[in-house]
Parts: C-alpha cells; structure tokens; sequence
C-alpha cells in the first residue's frame, strides 16, 4: 500500500479539527511542553493540517500556521529578533507570513514530510512566502541540512519549554532557485508536485 493510499493529507475542519488540537495537546503535554487544560492563545487564529490512517481515520500527524500581527507571534513574543531581520519581516504583507508550530506525530507513521509538503502547497497558493518558527536546535540543524541558507536563524536562541530553541524563518520564494540548484528533487516535491489540498472533515 503507498503512502497516498495509506493516508490522506489536508486542512482540518470540524470534528477532524477538534481531534487535531486533541493530537496536539496531548503529544506537548507527554513532552512537558502544554498542559493539557493549558489555554492555548493561538488556536482560534489557526489553520491545522492533518495526515489521517484511511482505513481507520485515525488523526496520526498535525501541524498548523498561525495568522496573526507579526508581533503577536509566538516567536516574536518570547524570543529576541535581529533588528534587521524584524524590520524585514515588518515590510511584508500581513498575508505573507504566518507561524508554523504544533508539528508533532504518532510514532511508526512516516508521515512529516508529506504534512510539510501539504502545508507548502497551501502557501504557494495562498501567497503565504514566509514561515516563522521557533525550533529546537537539534529539528534546526537537521532543517538547516534540508532547505539549506533559505533556512535561518533570526534572533536569540534561549531555553524555552524546556529545550535550546532556536528562532527562525524560511523564505519560500527564495528556496525555489536555491532548492532548484541544490535539491533538484526536493524543488520538484515541494514546488512541482501539485497536489490538491483537500478538507478533512468528518
């Protein structure tokens, strides 16, 4: 069975949603990093993706971007940003950027690189050009190997729930000469391989 048969991948409406915050509150909550009747600010202000089992609907991968002011961010609200990459960010439209966070699955699912393609689809139609993130040092190291310098750090790494966190962005408009030169087949994945962003729900 491949991948595609095995799962589905897409934005998560409904119960689908409910069940996609579930999934995220109680993978934090093992690692110590949400409590599981923690108020999470950002949720009403973002949009989940999902990787769901077919055969048995199971919600088995999420992740979300947050769309809100660029200081309302998480990253830009615990974290210390370069002054010049701030006032980068400060120039974009408030529709380019958005917080990608909650990335988080079920173990023996290998499904993280097709909820990041999912997630890329949706920005590139959507005109969403810049992901804000913070990450820990050992996911930045090994996305910096990935994406390469359209990958970066953009402020003070620091402790934060509970591990070094490093603030960062990727800049997608820029990753597609970079990646077509030095990832030819990531830039195919991510940039031509159009897949169609379905809504879960159920």
């Amino acid at each position: 069975m491949n991948m595609q048969s095995k799962y589905q991948f897409g934005i998560a409406s409904d119960d689908v949603r409910k069940k996609a915050i579930k999934l995220h509150r109680q993978r934090y909550s093992e690692v110590g990093f949400l409590g599981e009747t923690e108020n999470d600010p950002y949720e009403a202000n973002s949009i989940y993706f999902v990787a769901q089992e077919q055969e048995s609907s199971q919600i088995v991968g999420v992740t979300r971007l947050i769309f809100k002011e660029l200081k309302s961010l998480p990253t830009f609200e615990h974290f210390t940003i370069y002054d010049i990459d701030r006032i980068k960010l400060q120039r974009l439209d408030k529709n380019c950027y958005a917080e990608i966070s909650a990335f988080t699955k079920l173990q023996k699912h290998e499904v993280g690189m097709e909820i990041i393609q999912t997630v890329f689809q949706y920005s590139l139609r959507y005109g969403v050009t810049h992901w804000i993130c913070c990450i820990d040092e050992r996911v930045y190291n090994y996305l910096t190997r990935i994406f390469g310098p359209v990958f970066k750090m953009i402020g003070e790494p620091k402790v934060y729930l509970g591990s070094m966190t490093i603030p960062c962005v990727l800049d997608i408009p820029a990753g597609k000469t970079v990646f077509k030169e030095m990832r030819p087949k990531l830039y195919e994945y991510l940039f031509i391989h159009q897949k169609q962003i379905m809504e879960v729900s159920k």
